[in-house]
């Protein structure tokens, strides 16, 4: 989970996803089998309501794990944006909160970005709660704050950016009080888990912070030196990302105290929920699926060759949300 296109300004995400065709070396012909699921019947797609109104666009951009709330931003015929949630399947329009949205928890409460208008693009994390926009702050070197995610407590993770460039990993309390998430180099908080477990980056590896500890980082699959890494969340322990090595994309799991999984080749992840259940795409194939207990099932979004899919979130029941072109879905896959 992450930060999304918002409603004053975009965050620029580079993300570098290259295809192939050749296994890693690391991988041998057992494990390559191991990651071939059994397909079963497609999910059921189903269309959201839309707040009233008359609307360009609404894309969702993330769901709660319950699946009570929804959260997206939406553009009208006159071309003003707005934030929508839905509360048990009915929209609101909450209007303009500045900037990005991010992630949304079980009590309705989301947290996003807005940005400055001096020409340097900083950025300023907030959260919403209970109709009130609070500004996060910063630590006292910093002069740039980022929310990524919101975990059901209220407590929020991100990353605060100091004059000289460099970032820090940061937690929120639900009272709003910062502190820094300990790690030598630059560092970054991606998402956090029920138990308080925070998944991001430090000197650009892949780790995990319990509370209260020091991180630890994800060992690599394929053992390239070279490789990189892109994380999509951590749900009941298990963390889902992709490595990027040579010209390959290999969309990862990684289990408490085990070495990474190899779910699908060419493909990126999207979101896991508690009960293990991952979203991913085959990018290449342009294909949307839900893996659950070595079973895909495929999300489906119509005949078009043209990538008009994503998937935002997923629930613990396992139904996905996110858009299909310019309108807001659910794919239902009990």
């Amino acid at each position: 989970m992450g930060i999304r296109r918002g409603i004053a300004g975009l965050v620029a995400v580079a993300s570098v996803v290259a295809g192939g065709t050749g296994l890693p070396s690391a991988a041998s012909a057992a494990e390559v089998a191991a990651t071939a699921a059994d397909v079963g019947p497609p999910c059921v797609r189903e269309n959201l309501t839309l707040p009233a109104g008359s609307w360009q666009r609404i894309d969702v951009v993330h769901a709660d794990p319950s699946g009570r709330f929804q959260l997206a931003y939406g553009t009208d015929t006159s071309w003003r944006e707005h934030v929508v949630r839905w509360d048990n399947g009915v929209p609101a329009n909450l209007g303009t909160p500045p900037g990005s949205l991010g992630e949304i928890n079980a009590q309705g409460d989301f947290v996003g970005n807005s940005y400055s208008e001096d020409g340097l693009y900083r950025s300023t994390a907030w959260r919403y709660s209970a109709g009130q926009v609070t500004t996060l702050p910063g630590l006292p070197d910093s002069v740039q704050t980022i929310a990524s995610a919101i975990a059901g407590d209220g407590t929020v993770v991100g990353w605060v950016r100091s004059a000289d460039g460099r970032a820090t990993a940061v937690t929120w309390a639900p009272d709003d009080t910062v502190r820094a998430l300990p790690g030598a180099g630059d560092s970054r908080a991606i998402d956090v888990d029920a138990d308080g477990t925070v998944i991001g980056f430090v000197a650009g590896k892949p780790v995990r912070w319990a509370p209260d500890a020091q991180p630890e980082q994800l060992p690599g699959y394929a053992g390239d030196p070279d490789a990189f890494w892109e994380l999509a969340g951590i749900s009941a322990g298990v963390v889902v990302g992709q490595e990027h090595t040579g010209n390959t994309s290999l969309a990862l799991t990684w289990a408490p105290g085990a070495a990474p999984t190899l779910l699908a080749e060419g493909a990126v992840t999207h979101a896991v929920n508690a009960r293990g259940s991952v979203a991913y795409e085959q990018t290449y194939e342009n294909k949307q699926w839900l893996r659950r207990d070595g079973v895909d099932r495929a999300l489906p979004s119509g005949s078009s060759p043209y990538s008009i899919t994503d998937v935002a979130a997923l629930t613990d029941d396992d139904i996905a949300y996110g858009n299909v072109s310019s309108t807001p879905v659910r794919w239902v896959c009990a």
